[in-house]
């Protein structure tokens, strides 16, 4: 038996390492290895076979694969670890099959590691490759027997094994999380540490992977390019656009387990648990209130500040909120999108809607608690509150009248200014109040809808009405004078002589005839 150089020794015991298994190299293969002169296969002896046989006239000289130095590689003995079979080198016919089930598994996207790829050779590397063909191959031979995943080297095939049995041998010092590699260990870390390497050009913006570096920068170039197949909207994201694809399939996924209510968004669920526990997270640094979403704070704290961030285009108005904007803008577009059902009335607001439908069905919610009076709106309540207690808000600046409502104070205003806005269509008569426009307008019309309930006398106006019940309440206090149980009367029993009729032939005393 011969026996090789040192040198040699140490190659094959460094090629066995490389290929991450322990190999038992015989002398045998050893003196084999040597005296090889055939060209090689790319063929081993598989588990449980004893040394390669001599060659005879119906078989093929037994080789071993090419190493990337020149030299060969003794058979191997593999020693099975564990339930998963050990990984073994592929002959020719297997390679060639497996190279068409790695094609056929790109072509489907597979977003496994089995892929066998064929990495071109550097420029100035390699020989044996000529000018329009890569200089060199390298092959995935290590397969998994598993899903059928190529890889090229051992620990490679040994990392992936682990998504098969569920092992994560990384484990995180500060927290339970654990990881499959050491790069992903490495990157959670981050997280405790604060460090964001990855830094927006753009922008101030800095994060912790750059996975996100990439998805934040679309923000900045518009591009969405995630689309939906079923309307016209465009993501930044793949899982908004999966999320978006709910709301055309009308799934709900996500259930409350204390009401009936089912949620497009974990966070919806999330938000709407919180109406069950009356819990409101975010609290007002400037006040007492607190709120259920981080929205309605940063909405809240406008009202703080004094922004108005929503102007009108059409006027000066600003608002503090976008709906409130919207809301406005109709005023000027003329537009009541809420009509009642019952009348003809429209409405900009919804509120003022299920306001108005209060008046049909005779409902009044809100009551007086030093009174019998009932309103159907709590403005209303609240304006009649004032009247038990007396306070007048509204001040004029011109005078020392103080009023309870505005309405009253802006109409006070007008006898300062001498304004008469409210004009007569039919004469040229104007006035400071609509009312009065509107009393006068029966002189015009000859309406009187007031009437006497005693005498069935009608009049135009309340004040001449009020003043006819004292002369026929004189009247009838005068038919029964004579009972004990009247009380005095604050006017005469006779009514005062009706004033006389004069005309330009007969004056009035003190004037002179015409």
């Amino acid at each position: 038996m011969s026996h090789l150089p040192s040198s040699s020794v140490r190659d094959h015991m460094k090629w066995a390492g490389l290929l991450g298994c322990e190999a038992v190299l015989s002398s045998m293969a050893l003196m084999q290895a040597s005296s090889m002169a055939a060209p090689p296969k790319k063929m081993i002896a598989p588990l449980g076979h004893g040394p390669p046989q001599r060659e005879g006239p119906d078989r093929a000289p037994q080789s071993h694969m090419i190493l990337p130095s020149g030299m060969s590689c003794p058979p191997l003995l593999i020693r099975k670890e564990g339930e998963f079979q050990a990984p073994r080198l592929l002959d020719e016919k297997e390679m060639r099959a497996n190279e068409d089930m790695q094609q056929k598994k790109k072509n489907r996207k597979s977003v496994t590691p089995c892929k066998v790829r064929e990495q071109e050779g550097r420029g100035g590397k390699g020989t044996g490759g000529d000018e329009n063909g890569p200089s060199s191959k390298v092959q995935k031979n290590f397969i998994c027997d598993h899903c059928y995943g190529a890889f090229r080297s051992g620990y490679h095939l040994k990392r992936h094994i682990l998504i098969h049995t569920g092992e994560k041998p990384y484990a995180c010092a500060v927290c339970d999380m654990r990881f499959i590699q050491r790069y992903h260990l490495e990157r959670h870390s981050l997280i405790h540490t604060g460090v964001k390497p990855y830094a927006c050009t753009m922008c101030d913006m800095r994060f912790i992977q750059r996975y996100q570096l990439e998805r934040h920068s679309l923000t900045h170039t518009g591009v969405k390019p995630y689309a939906c197949t079923m309307c016209d909207k465009r993501f930044f994201q793949r899982y908004h656009l999966a999320r978006h694809s709910l709301t055309h399939m009308g799934v709900k996924p996500y259930a409350c387990t204390m009401c009936d209510m089912k949620f497009f968004q974990r966070y919806h669920l999330a938000r709407h648990s919180l109406t069950h526990t009356g819990v409101k997270p975010y609290a007002c640094t400037m006040c007492d209130k607190r709120f259920f979403q981080r929205y309605h704070l940063a909405r809240h704290s406008l009202t703080h500040m004094g922004v108005k961030p929503f102007a009108c285009t059409m006027c000066d108005m600003r608002f503090v909120q976008r709906y409130h904007l919207a809301r406005h803008s109709l005023t000027h577009t003329g537009v009541k999108p809420y009509a009642c059902t019952m009348c003809d009335k429209r409405f900009f607001q919804r509120y003022h809607l299920a306001r108005h439908s209060l008046t049909h069905m005779g409902v009044k919610p809100f009551a007086c608690t030093m009174c019998d009076m009932r309103f159907v709106q709590r403005y209303h309540l609240a304006r009649h509150s004032l009247t038990h207690t007396g306070v007048k808000p509204y001040a004029c600046s011109m005078c020392d009248m103080r009023f309870i409502q505005r309405n009253h104070l802006e109409r006070h205003s007008l006898t300062h200014t001498g304004e008469k806005p409210f004009a007569c269509d039919m004469c040229d008569m104007r006035f400071i109040q609509r009312y009065h426009l509107e009393r006068h307008k029966r002189v015009h019309s000859g309406e009187k809808p007031y009437q006497c309930e005693r005498c069935q006398q009608n009049f135009s106006r309340t004040d001449r009405l009020l003043r006819h019940r004292r002369l026929c309440q004189g009247r009838s206090v005068a038919k029964v004078e004579n009972q004990p149980c009247c009380e005095p009367r604050p006017y005469p029993q006779e009514p005062p002589p009706a004033p006389p009729t004069w005309s330009p032939l007969h004056p009035p005393p003190g004037r002179l005839a015409v």
